[in-house]
């Protein structure tokens, strides 16, 4: 019984910093940065269903802190020392790889690949509505991300 109880305070404390949800409230007087925002990605109109296990930290043994998921919500988390780039963050969820070569981008969700340099595909990232670059733009707290994927089979 000892066990359990200190493997769950071990998961709430390490957790205590993403669940504040207090938009930067976490930043106070740190020179940590403990920031979320909403997530969204779309495929050929679909939303895809981030809160797959194989997606959330609490359930990869690869997680990162800079960038993550977490169960029970549709937001993205960021902690550290640094802030990361949408391309950044993407590379870091579990399953995920992105790349950006000469402007094409190319997206690796759980073993399958989303490439522009394929005709049809396209890969967009959306901040509050706007088009930005995901090379370039880099999160803030309270961001509302979308990703969308349009292939020739939509």
């Amino acid at each position: 019984m000892n066990r359990r109880a200190v493997l769950a305070g071990s998961v709430a404390i390490s957790l205590a910093g993403c669940l504040n949800r207090g938009r930067g409230r976490g930043n106070q007087g740190s020179d940590r940065i403990r920031e979320t925002g909403d997530i969204e990605l779309l495929i050929d109109g679909s939303e895809f269903d981030l809160s797959q296990d194989k997606f959330q930290s609490e359930n990869v043994d690869d997680e990162s802190l800079s960038f993550h998921l977490h169960e029970g919500d549709d937001d993205w988390y960021m902690e550290g020392k640094s802030r990361v780039t949408i391309a950044e963050g993407l590379d870091l969820l579990p399953a995920f790889e992105y790349t950006q070569e000469n402007g094409t981008r190319r997206l690796t969700i759980d073993g399958t690949t989303y490439d522009e340099s394929e005709d049809g595909t396209e890969i967009s990232s959306f901040v509050d509505g706007e088009e930005v670059d995901p090379a370039e733009y880099t999160l803030a707290d309270g961001d509302d991300l979308r990703i969308e994927i349009t292939t020739d089979e939509s």
